[in-house]
């Protein structure tokens, strides 16, 4: 891929980013998501996380989606640049599924927002828990500072499940209750509307399905996911409570310290005249929130507990789930961060 030469010089004191520009000079027309494939682009927002774990520092760098989700994206880089997430911890590593942190004293309890903001949930269709999404947990008081890392990379096939669970409602119909077969037939209408962009990156990148539209995703990572990885791998005992209600180990052995996060903003260059200009903050585009939904599928929240998202039920032979979560509390200039999402 063709980089401009002027381009790469104004962001390459920001980070390393692959910068897509047709041979004219203009900017690309990339499709504001997560389904579509990714590269990073004049006027885009990017963000590196840098993480230690033990002794071990790595770098975590994710794109931005201030289209779908514009206040959601500047809670976080508010925070980011404000230095709030310093020396703050991922608290919750869940294999297979997620980890979180950013919580206010990195013990999982409360959390803050950017200038005491009130931040909704901002939700897209094609803005999906793939392997590598960046969400925000929510609590009973809404979304604050702490966020999600989905690291489940298992390939998830969403004709093959929603053909399981077409088999099990015709095999088990006279065992299920009117609740259950509602649950399941609703599940299955779900599973059949999904575009195939989305099933086939399910597929080939693996996520947390469940959680679709159920919670903000906001960014999606684009270099690191071997730390990741390597995050998602640590020993972890028991300690955060809704977790070990569930029989969950989550609460890393070993400490996993957020050192900084550090955002960064792709100019427009105008290489006829070498001018660059600023993309706005807050792009106009419209966006799904939920603020105050009642539905379904919103997560159903405690004052107690901690986001709780729950992996796909693939079956409906074998539909219990395990909810992992964590204990909060409430500080001054904070939130609780607790729910329970059932998928």
């Amino acid at each position: 891929m063709k980089v401009s030469s002027v381009l790469k010089k104004a962001s390459a004191l920001l980070m390393t980013a692959v910068i897509a520009i047709s041979a004219c000079g203009c900017q690309e027309k990339v499709p504001e998501d997560n389904t579509a494939e990714i590269s990073v682009n004049q006027g885009d927002v990017l963000a590196e996380m840098t993480i230690q774990i033990g002794e071990e520092t790595g770098k975590i760098r994710f794109k931005l989606f201030p289209d779908v989700a514009p206040v959601g994206v500047e809670n976080f880089v508010t925070l980011a640049e404000n230095g709030y997430y310093d020396g703050k911890t991922i608290h919750r590593v869940v294999e297979d599924f997620m980890i979180q942190g950013g919580s206010l004293r990195g013990d999982g309890a409360g959390g803050t927002t950017a200038n005491k903001m009130d931040v909704p949930r901002e939700t897209n269709d094609r803005m999906r828990a793939y392997y590598g999404a960046l969400g925000y947990a929510e609590s009973s008081t809404g979304i604050n500072s702490q966020f999600f890392i989905v690291n489940n990379k298992k390939p998830f096939d969403i004709n093959k499940t929603a053909e399981n669970i077409k088999a099990d409602l015709e095999e088990y119909a006279d065992r299920l209750t009117e609740e259950d077969k509602k649950y399941y037939e609703e599940y299955l209408a779900t599973l059949n509307a999904v575009s195939d962009d989305v099933k086939a990156k399910y597929l080939s990148d693996g996520g947390s399905f469940s959680i679709d539209g159920n919670y903000t995703i906001f960014g999606q990572c684009i270099e690191g996911f071997e730390f990741i990885d390597k995050i998602s791998q640590v020993e972890v005992s028991s300690g955060n409570e809704i977790d070990d209600k569930q029989g969950i180990d989550s609460k890393p052995a070993v400490s996993i310290t957020i050192k900084k996060i550090a955002i960064a903003r792709i100019p427009y260059i105008d290489e006829s005249t070498t001018t660059t200009k600023k993309k706005p903050s807050r792009p106009s585009q419209s966006t799904t929130t939920a603020a105050g939904d009642t539905s379904s599928d919103t997560p159903s929240q405690s004052e107690d507990s901690a986001v709780i998202i729950t992996p796909e039920t693939t079956t409906v032979a074998d539909s219990e789930s395990e909810a992992p979560g964590s204990s909060t509390e409430t500080d001054e200039n904070s939130s609780e961060t607790s729910g329970e999402a059932q998928q």
